[in-house]
């Protein structure tokens, strides 16, 4: 009998192992920092059969608030946020409360009971708790910490259950989460990086585009807002992250080409003569020439781009006067976002159309200038297009 009960040990450990081997192996290879966060809470809870979860992210000298689950407020609360019912979202590192203690010390904190918490100086909003009609019993709080025990964030689990009783978190529960806080402090510090990089990255092509054109601020806004909308309208149409973010990077290229045209005609404050119109209009088979052929898909994209952004819909545009879905879907996106811009903004020769004048324009213009579909996606979503204007200006 006691045989048999060690080889069931045994196999409940070796399985919990590779569990958390198949854990740490998903969550190295999520790079989109929200749904690794998002992840490491729904994984936390499931090995400890935890009620809720939450994580925050250190910050300065902060931690802020990132995500938050609760598989019993869930059900009460049907597509609310819960995360938006809590009215402070950030909270200093010290000794007021268990995520500031762990994020300080470094130590797992596992309380059985409230009454053990407080017996330890740490407090709970029972405002909160009364008006959501649940109450935390047992807590158990873990800081997420590198290799070189650098405290990233912290990760605190509520209320585990046995036969759907709260009970306490055990020992074990302290040694798995203990093993997926180091996993997940790894993925977070790389998942951080991956995103700083990207963020140089934009920052780059942002300004380097802006030299193309009138190299001024308002074309480095123009650049800016171009590719928020681009992207924006890209994720709505059911684009998935990866290609969403190609057409983010790729889009601030759409006119590179101008570096190619005399300032004579580019900076002209009149209306372009027939000739100066044609030489203008090369600017798409410059800029493709300037990308060339490449095997990265940013460029592809950008090439594409660059090239097709002035077709239209209905064949009548340039360079070559595709029609419909010859044109790529990411030409077909940013001809929308752009034509917007120009619209709206001042140029030499012309003043801003007002954004309800701009938004008639784009609707009219369905299935002739622009993609029907893309023009419906742009249009249903016009609040978050003006959202981007709001804060790039």
């Amino acid at each position: 009998m006691k045989h048999q009960l060690i080889i069931t040990i045994m196999t409940l450990q070796r399985e919990v192992l590779e569990k958390l081997i198949r854990i740490g192996i998903a969550l190295s290879s999520e790079k989109n920092i929200d749904k690794l966060l998002e992840n490491i809470v729904d994984q936390a809870m499931e090995l400890t059969g935890a009620d809720g979860g939450s994580i925050y992210v250190k910050e300065d000298n902060s931690l802020s608030f990132k995500i938050l689950k609760n598989k019993v407020l869930n059900k009460k609360f049907k597509g609310k946020d819960l995360k938006s019912i809590f009215p402070i979202h950030k909270i200093p590192i010290n000794y007021h409360s268990m995520a500031g203690y762990a994020a300080l010390k470094g130590d797992i904190l596992n309380f059985k009971s409230r009454e053990e918490a407080r017996a330890s100086g740490f407090s709970f909003d029972e405002r909160i708790e009364k008006a959501l009609q649940y109450v935390t019993q047992s807590t158990l709080t873990i800081p997420l910490k590198t290799r070189n025990e650098e405290v990233v964030g912290v990760l605190q689990l509520i209320n585990p259950r046995e036969n759907g009783k709260i009970v306490a978190f055990k020992a074990e529960h302290e040694s798995v989460m203990k093993y997926l806080a180091s996993q997940a402090a790894i993925a977070i510090q790389n998942a951080r990086l991956i995103k700083e990089i990207k963020e140089v990255q934009l920052h780059a092509i942002y300004t380097l585009s802006s030299a193309a054109e009138f190299r001024d601020k308002i074309t480095g806004d123009h650049i800016k807002r171009i590719s928020q909308t681009s992207y924006l309208i890209a994720r709505k149409l059911g684009l998935d992250e990866d290609e969403s973010e190609l057409i983010l990077y790729a889009s601030p290229m759409h006119d590179i080409g101008k570096i190619a045209i005399p300032d004579r005609i580019l900076f002209k404050p009149a209306r372009l003569t027939e000739n100066e119109w044609r030489v203008m209009q090369k600017h798409t088979i410059y800029g493709a020439q300037i990308i060339g052929e490449t095997p990265y898909p940013l460029f592809q994209y950008a090439k594409n781009i660059a090239l097709y952004h002035h077709e239209r819909f209905d064949g009548k545009g340039y360079p070559e006067g595709l029609k419909g879905k010859k044109i790529p879907l990411e030409a077909r996106i940013v001809a929308i976002a752009d034509v917007f811009d120009a619209l709206v903004t001042s140029r030499p020769y012309k003043k801003a159309w007002s954004i309800e004048s701009a938004i008639e324009y784009i609707a009219e213009e369905r299935g002739h200038h622009f993609d029907p579909e893309i023009a419906n996606i742009f249009l249903d979503n016009i609040k978050l297009v003006k959202e981007i204007y709001r804060k790039i200006t």
